[in-house]
């Protein structure tokens, strides 16, 4: 009887761990997507947003067409509200021009989506332009796609630069529409990049997440409401390079591009 009780007590532990064996593992956790931040830009106008071609009255009342915006912004991060910052971009081409899929080079858009980290932030931080380092480069050296490739359209092939604004647009200073008078805004070299960009943007967003950030750029704080009025009826067409004056009115208009942003999300 005593070897009995022996065998049965060597038995238990040993049916026991052949139970537990033949349970089934706990499920393993999903994996979770990153979240995902997309960031776009829109000209507006007394509240609307305004596209390529659009005709709108200004707060000068002018009537204007749109013909072409597209812009450089580097160094893109975005803020935690513990001040940490974390890389979105190092930089992009915001076109706003419509996307044409019966074209095959390479098109760029205004809006773009980044993967970040599941955070509480507090702004986004860029800088407007082409990086110095970049800004001597070949175009011609840059893959297609890349947004300082050639097929960007953004380089002074004759001062070996980037233009970092392109402003195009068709006003009739009269409130009519024969639009025959051309503003033409197109800015660059290295002493008009400007750094340090910041806007608010506060939330939190966590694993598998979409958020949508709008930076937003107000017309007339472009030209009439920012912090260096331009006299758009005189004032209408710059090249950056060609004097002083084609300098100072291509300065003052990227002032009033940084005063014109403001972020919605």
């Amino acid at each position: 009887m005593l070897l009995v009780m022996k065998r049965l007590i060597y038995l238990i532990p040993v049916a026991l761990l052949m139970i537990s064996s033949c349970k089934e593992d706990p499920p393993k956790p999903e994996p979770q997507d990153p979240p995902v931040l997309r960031i776009s830009t829109a000209l507006m106008n007394d509240g609307q947003e305004i596209e390529l071609n659009d005709e709108f009255l200004d707060g000068a009342g002018n009537r204007v067409k749109l013909v072409a915006l597209k812009f450089y912004l580097a160094n893109m991060e975005m803020i935690d509200d513990g001040g940490n910052a974390y890389a979105l971009s190092e930089i992009e081409l915001f076109d706003h021009k419509p996307f044409d899929d019966a074209l095959s080079t390479p098109q760029w858009v205004n809006e773009y989506e980044f993967e970040v980290k599941d955070a509480t932030y507090q702004k986004i931080k860029f800088d407007l332009g082409v990086p110095p380092a970049l800004n001597d480069d070949d175009p011609a050296t840059f893959d297609n796609n890349d947004p300082l490739s050639v097929y960007s359209n953004m380089y002074w092939s004759w001062a070996s630069m980037y233009r970092f604004i392109i402003l195009e647009a068709r006003m009739d200073s009269t409130g009519g529409a024969n639009f025959d008078h051309d503003l033409i805004f197109h800015t660059g070299l290295e002493d008009l990049y400007r750094t340090g960009i910041e806007l608010p943007a506060m939330f939190s967003i966590d694993s598998s997440e979409v958020k949508e950030l709008k930076i937003n750029i107000e017309w007339d704080k472009l030209f009439y409401d920012g912090a260096e009025p331009i006299v758009v009826r005189q004032e209408n067409i710059t090249h950056t390079t060609a004097g002083p004056e084609a300098f100072n009115l291509a300065e003052r208009f990227t002032e009033n591009f940084i005063v014109s942003l403001s972020s919605e999300h």
